[in-house]
């Protein structure tokens, strides 16, 4: 919810979002409140194989697809429910997020500033959050053990429970640093088995195989 109000406080003060046609803010207020189901402790909603946020958006297409059956409005076109599902799973990727169309770009700046609060700057350096705004959104929603260890504990569980999703980003940096339970145990082991899963490893012995083929 945080997330979400971030984001609408920053859709006011940036051109790109203010009264932008191809702005959905439905649907960014919907991505900013799922956008870490992957973390849940339902284990039937997550998978064993997949980033966690691509869990998160996967969980919440089936949640928009399933809401939707009850309701007697117009339901959301598939481009929009797609929109919601490259928001969320890109929320981590700002590289990529901010380029791409306002609903991912305006996520991504609400769930960074959920990190950042009043040190988030916008383009002319100024914080796009002020101290009034965050005080304001943080005593209606507290973050309740939301904090670096908390964050950090997150981390090192999905490293823990799924390791092998966690060695292409910066998941793997916590397990790598605090070990798989957080406390430095299995750091060595967990180094060893994010080397090897690095692209590099992957992509490089690929190219060389396929440049002993003959094609002839």
């Amino acid at each position: 919810m945080r997330s979400a109000y971030w984001a609408m406080i920053i859709a006011k003060k940036l051109p790109e979002f203010h009264n932008n046609p191809r702005l959905n803010l439905e649907a960014v207020f919907v991505s900013c409140i799922l956008h870490d189901m992957g973390w849940a402790n339902t284990p039937e909603l997550l998978s064993s194989d997949k980033r966690f946020e691509v869990d998160s958006a996967n969980i919440a297409r089936d949640f928009i697809y399933d809401e939707q059956i009850h309701l007697s409005t117009e339901p959301w076109s598939y481009d929009t429910i797609q929109r919601v599902w490259d928001s969320i799973a890109l929320h981590t990727t700002p590289s990529i997020a901010r380029h791409a169309a306002p609903d991912v770009a305006l996520t991504n700046l609400g769930i960074t500033a959920d990190f950042a609060g009043p040190g988030l700057p916008g383009p002319d350096g100024k914080p796009l959050i002020t101290y009034g705004e965050y005080c304001a959104v943080m005593k209606v929603f507290p973050r309740a053990g939301f904090n670096s260890e908390g964050f950090k504990d997150i981390m090192c569980w999905l490293c823990r429970t799924k390791p092998e999703t966690t060695y292409d980003n910066f998941v793997g940096e916590y397990g790598c640093q605090f070990g798989p339970d957080g406390n430095g145990e299995g750091v060595e082991g967990f180094k060893k088995a994010w080397a090897a899963g690095q692209s590099s490893k992957i992509l490089m012995p690929g190219l060389e195989k396929l440049e002993s083929i003959d094609p002839k």
